[in-house]
């Protein structure tokens, strides 16, 4: 189920520039919490055509050590449900290399995982790093769009010998708020949509509140609820638990 939250988050951007390249606003977009500590609480409920619907309720940390540098970490804490309560994941981003650590609270040992893990991938509902591998070497389209009567551009990122099959992103021509990704298949139908709203100013930070991802063919649903928001200084004590993960040998 985790791999199916694999395309979720928010972020927006800084200052607006009309030169800007398809590339670049959207690097603008998907970069705009880097160096930004941040903590919160989500609440995520998945539902299919095939099982129950499940209740997740993690807590989200990200730490930067230093402001632009190229490394960072992240933490999530599961507090249910029941066979996920406990369970923490450590991430250590250096240069280009993701390194992965989880601790079940079986046995309290911290151990290494890949990247792909199921447990792991639930971390990039809070990155947009595979959403922009997955365009940044694509050809793009710009126009510009309306969405509840905001001016916003549509960006289409897409291989030339399959133009119908793309990825477009929506994105607010003032502030960069990223409102909606659509991904379609090779005739054209959106096959899976990932819409941001309940948009929040905290500490001069626009941030949406409520997710929702849907992937039509596969007939499942993901919604996540943020709360308790915190993007102040972490304090040493939360540092630690950010980074004990890689201090243990």
């Amino acid at each position: 189920m985790c791999k199916q939250i694999i395309k979720l988050f928010l972020i927006t951007s800084l200052a607006f520039c009309a030169d800007l390249s398809p590339i670049d606003i959207i690097k603008k977009s998907v970069k705009r919490l880097d160096g930004i500590n941040m903590t919160f609480n989500a609440d995520i409920k998945y539902q299919s055509s095939s099982t129950e619907p499940i209740n997740y309720n993690l807590n989200y940390s990200s730490y930067w050590p230093i402001i632009d540098s190229l490394l960072y970490y992240n933490y999530i804490s599961f507090n249910s449900p029941i066979d996920y309560k406990g369970v923490d994941i450590w991430f250590e981003y250096k240069n280009d290399s993701i390194s992965v650590k989880k601790r079940l609270p079986v046995n309290n040992e911290i151990i290494d995982v890949k990247n792909n893990n199921e447990n792991s991938n639930i971390l990039s509902l809070f990155n947009f790093i595979d959403l922009f591998e997955e365009i940044k070497e694509k050809s793009f389209s710009l126009k510009n769009k309306k969405i509840n009567n905001i001016d916003v551009y549509q960006i289409a990122a897409f291989n030339p010998k399959f133009k119908k099959k793309s990825i477009k992103l929506y994105i607010d021509k003032n502030n960069y708020n990223l409102y909606r990704v659509e991904w379609s298949d090779k005739r054209g139908s959106i096959v899976k949509k990932l819409l941001f709203s309940d948009w929040e100013e905290t500490n001069n930070i626009s941030f949406a509140l409520k997710i929702v991802f849907e992937d039509f063919k596969n007939q499942n649903k993901i919604t996540s609820i943020l709360n308790s928001l915190n993007f102040k200084n972490i304090d040493e004590k939360k540092i630690n638990k950010i980074k004990s993960g890689f201090d243990v040998k």
